[in-house]
């Protein structure tokens, strides 16, 4: 494996100076994006790229490219409405540093949505995003039981405890848990020589484990579904009874293992029993690590009386938006205007990428992120057969319902990254074997 990674193993020799240059930078970066102390580093990863991927390819060949790459186009389309939006805000300055935050919708695009990567180095990509998340899987595991069995608090062992140590929130770790699992499903199943006759031990054994004890409701949603569906896939379209029975009955013990060996996972969903509120309320904000009562906060009825404000505000602004800058002003108008003291005190965002567009760019914003980061590129995805971009842009779209991507610089980052990298091994005119 070790061969494997750092392009020593003789397979390896068909690829150019170039695309191994480039394909160390993108290690780098997926090992930046995990490492410990050092939270600003996959953003100085991401600038190497940009700068290095001018020299990849000529301005010619990028524009071509980019011409025949609509979603990336539109990302680009995107930013700038952006910019133009932070520029007529009421609080300019609020607006420029959300600007900054979403600075991927530019830098990938012309970065990696700008090239074109061979099929063979589109898997050692992937390949090395699986190893690096495994690590960082791997060093979770290891320091969470370390710090549960020093304080004998097992709480220690789940979400952003586990996640603790490499400065990432659970629920990102977790989508990218769920990003790097959907990779090697298809490195597996394009028989890759990556991925050894026991590869998947390894994998399994930390990936899943780490995957459960993230507890995010909607990446555990997310993965046990598609797994489910593909099982169900394989035994009506494709005939393969056994194995699509096989494959739904290892996924539901899996779980229940799981479950038995981690019970706190359980109280995360135990939430959506509890959807009522009142937004007058000062209660605390639930936990996984303690009992559920109907007069918490938590993750549920929290969302459920954010988006209730942030609905009036969109319906208010329906076109245009608040403007990018005054965002969160007007959130805060609506909530005083509620009485929803808890969120103005906890300065929620909305938890929800689409509504948030909504509210602060308006439709026409809306529509420009959701045809750029979903539409065309699902419609690319299906033209071309490209399964594994199917799962991360269904895993993706899924994920930002309940979260602000686009409110942190880690989730703007995941999303443009790997749109980025779809549009990247797609070219037109070429059969769909090479994607």
């Amino acid at each position: 494996m070790v061969k494997q990674l750092f392009l020593s193993d003789t397979p390896a020799s068909i690829f150019s100076a170039k695309e191994k240059t480039l394909y160390f930078l993108l290690l780098f970066f997926f090992f930046a994006l995990y490492m410990p102390g050092i939270n600003w580093l996959y953003n100085a990863a991401m600038w190497f790229i940009f700068v290095y991927s001018f020299f990849f390819n000529s301005i010619r060949e990028k524009w071509a490219l980019l011409k025949n790459r609509k979603a990336m186009l539109l990302l680009i389309l995107f930013f700038l409405y952006n910019c133009a939006s932070a520029v007529l805000s009421e609080n300019t300055k609020e607006g420029i540093s959300w600007v900054g935050i979403r600075i991927g919708f530019i830098v990938f695009p012309l970065a990696i949505g700008s090239i074109f990567i061979k099929r063979l180095l589109k898997e050692r990509i992937l390949f090395g995003f699986v190893v690096a998340t495994t690590c960082a899987g791997a060093v979770c595991l290891c320091h969470a039981v370390i710090r549960a069995s020093a304080n004998h608090d097992l709480s220690l062992l789940y979400n952003d405890n586990l996640s603790d140590i490499i400065n990432l929130q659970s629920i990102y770790f977790a989508m990218l848990v769920n990003l790097a699992l959907f990779s090697f499903a298809y490195l597996y199943a394009a028989k890759s020589t990556l991925t050894g006759r026991y590869s998947w031990i390894p994998v399994l054994l930390v990936l899943l484990p780490v995957h459960f004890l993230l507890a995010s409701r909607i990446a555990i949603i997310i993965f046990y579904s598609l797994v489910f569906l593909f099982a169900v896939y394989r035994v009506i379209y494709q005939k393969k009874i056994r194995q699509g029975i096989l494959l739904a009955t290892g996924l539901v013990l899996a779980a229940c293992l799981l479950l038995v060996i981690f019970p706190k996972t359980l109280n995360r969903f135990k939430e959506l029993g509890y959807t009522k509120f009142n937004y007058s309320s000062t209660g605390r904000e639930s936990h996984f690590n303690m009992a559920l009562t109907p007069d918490q906060w938590n993750g549920a009825n929290l969302r459920i009386a954010v988006w209730g404000c942030a609905w009036t505000v969109a319906r208010e602004n329906m076109v245009l938006g608040t403007g990018l800058g005054d965002k969160m002003d007007m959130l805060k108008k609506q909530y005083a205007k509620k009485g929803f003291v808890f969120g103005i005190n906890t300065n929620r965002n909305v938890h929800n990428t689409y509504l948030d567009v909504w509210m602060s760019l308006g439709l026409a914003g809306l529509l420009i992120f959701v045809a750029g980061c979903f539409i065309v590129p699902g419609i690319e995805c299906i033209k071309t057969g490209d399964w594994l971009g199917m799962l991360f842009i269904t895993g993706l779209c899924i994920s930002i319902i309940t979260e602000t991507y686009i409110d942190r610089t880690i989730g703007n980052t995941i999303l443009t990254f790997f749109l980025s990298l779809m549009a990247s091994y797609k070219k037109t005119n070429r059969p769909s074997g090479d994607y």
